[in-house]
């Protein structure tokens, strides 16, 4: 093992720890050696920095995103000019680190570059500070979306509104408008949609609209006797209704007010790669100020086969069923998001064998060993075939319907498209 020399880099200094803190107040560099397996390299930590180390070491086995930079394919599709993104900065970064994980060259990769590109663009994650890892891969994602956004000029779309409409329909235009201003590898295979239902508990008035996401947030439901939660009594709880409090109130257009309405969350697609992330951490107003807690019971879930049928209100595909593999999750142990330490449990998707990330630590593991107190983000993936869009793309082509275009006005209060060459689209 050799510490890997590049002579484009500036010359650094080895300086004694700082202030305590995890991996501070050192320059750490790549070291040449054997990896764990093909892309199972550890993660220098540059100081804290053990929430994108946890994220990164996840995201790297999505065998399509992996692919996509690895094979080059990304620099067609960098769109520079994209006010909401990088200039391709962070992609060039991120597709740097995954040539150096993968290169065969390195048993440990320090992954500088990505940290201080994304710390540019990032300000929130310029520092030495611990972050929350879901907020961190929530912004990675979003950063290569916008960076690899095919969407080169945006129009302007407004939410549409589709209580007393057919369900199917509605979620088709949503994801049709959905795609006039994002289209990218992300939304390919890591965006879903739900289905969100307000009623005004005043006048009964009802809002239905279909909203994307990149991630499912699960609320953790009290453990009935027993030292765990199943994640079944976690999705079933993410669909159970709520009431809006005052901070979240909705304005009813009847009642020309705000008001704390009920809402209903559905899920009505899920994409290839399902995220799911478990909300540990609770924040309580109280005299004084904000109190923090931390919810550390262990939720069991499956390694293999999710089947997340029973929760989704969308067609589904026998060709591609919503039933899931587990390939990744990021781990936390400590009292709040922003404190503590993170690592990551992964299986490798060339040897399919499962491995323990701990910054520049690797070492084997299992499936099971990641069901812990500590698990805080689960990343699965289709386990038979591909579902572009979450299965929208075959819905849309059953009705013959075109999912690009510009926006023309149609007679049911929906907004017809015209195609990208002023072809009129069929109605479904």
């Amino acid at each position: 093992i050799s510490y890997a020399f590049d002579p484009r880099k500036p010359p650094v200094e080895i300086l004694k720890s700082v202030g305590g803190m995890h991996g501070a107040g050192f320059v750490r560099e790549s070291i040449r050696g054997p990896s764990a397996a093909p892309g199972s390299v550890g993660l220098q930590n540059l100081g804290n920095s053990c929430f994108m180390n946890s994220i990164v070491q996840c995201l790297n086995h999505i065998d399509q995103l992996t692919d996509f930079f690895l094979s080059g394919a990304y620099i067609s599709q960098l769109n520079k000019s994209n006010p909401l993104g990088s200039g391709g900065n962070v992609s060039e970064a991120y597709a740097s680190l995954l040539q150096e994980v993968w290169g065969g060259d390195y048993s440990t990769v320090a992954p500088r570059r990505l940290k201080r590109t994304i710390g540019t663009f990032a300000p929130q994650f310029n520092n030495v500070y611990q972050h929350d890892s879901h907020e961190f891969c929530s912004f990675l994602m979003d950063g290569i979306h916008e960076d690899c956004n095919r969407v080169e000029s945006k129009p302007y779309v407004e939410d549409l509104e589709g209580f007393g409409m057919p369900d199917d329909k509605v979620s088709m235009e949503s994801w049709r408008k959905h795609l006039l201003r994002h289209d990218s590898i992300i939304v390919d295979h890591c965006q879903g949609m739900h289905r969100s239902h307000l009623t005004c508990p005043i006048c009964g008035r009802e809002s239905i609209k279909f909203d994307i996401f990149s991630s499912i947030s699960l609320p953790i439901p009290q453990a009935k006797g027993t030292s765990y939660v199943p994640l079944e009594d976690c999705l079933q709880k993410f669909t159970e209704g709520e009431q809006l409090d005052e901070n979240n109130a909705w304005y009813c257009p009847n009642c020309q007010k705000h008001v704390c309405a009920l809402k209903m969350l559905a899920l009505w697609s899920v994409p290839d790669i399902l995220i799911l992330h478990l909300k540990r951490f609770t924040y309580e107003s109280k005299s004084g100020g904000v109190v923090r807690n931390k919810i550390e019971d262990k939720v069991v879930f499956p390694v293999d086969c999710l089947d997340m049928r029973d929760y989704i209100l969308g067609p589904t595909d026998d060709e591609t069923p919503p039933i899931y593999n587990l390939f990744g999750v990021s781990e936390h142990t400590g009292s709040t998001a922003n404190s503590g330490h993170y690592t990551a449990t992964v299986r490798n998707s060339k040897d399919g064998k499962w491995y323990r990330y701990n910054d520049s630590h690797v070492g084997t593991s299992s499936g099971d060993a990641s069901v812990t107190g500590g698990a805080y983000l689960l990343f699965y993936k289709r386990a038979k075939g591909s579902a572009k869009w979450a299965g929208m793309e075959k819905e849309m082509n059953k009705r013959e319907v075109n999912p690009h275009g510009a926006l023309d006005a149609d007679v049911d209060g929906f907004m017809q498209v015209k195609t990208k060459k002023g072809a009129k689209l069929r109605k479904s």
